[in-house]
């Protein structure tokens, strides 16, 4: 149940934000820009990520099924994440910045509604 409901909100996560950067990438980029260029904006996300992560894979450490796998994965990733953005905010994002450039944003946004669609599925039908 546990992973459903995780798996679920990881979904709904994705498909937001791969509608946004698909329907409005320069806000997307104006994000980026404003996580490169403010240390402190990106200390306090990379602390939200990294304790929202560490919460997620401390209540959800499972891989017994495909899905209970994804779920701890993607949790550990916010745990890494979380761990980059504060110790190397800027840099990091500095150097993740071309790959938003031009439609490639639209890219990963696209690739964001698919996984968050397949995750809402699974989340949400209990595959």
């Amino acid at each position: 149940m546990l992973t459903h409901a995780i798996a679920l909100g990881f979904g709904l996560y994705a498909l937001a934000a791969g509608a946004a950067m698909v329907t409005a990438p320069d806000r997307g980029r104006a994000i980026v820009t404003d996580l490169r260029d403010n240390a402190g904006l990106s200390f306090v996300c990379g602390v939200l990520v990294f304790f929202i992560g560490a919460v997620l894979l401390t209540a959800h450490h499972k891989t017994d099924t495909p899905l209970q796998t994804v779920v701890t994965a993607v949790a550990a990733l916010a745990v890494l994440k979380g761990l980059i953005l504060v110790a190397w905010g800027p840099t990091y994002i500095k150097r993740m910045t071309p790959m938003l450039s031009g439609n490639l944003i639209r890219l990963w946004g696209l690739m964001a509604l698919i996984a968050g669609g397949a995750l809402v599925y699974a989340g949400s039908s209990g595959h």
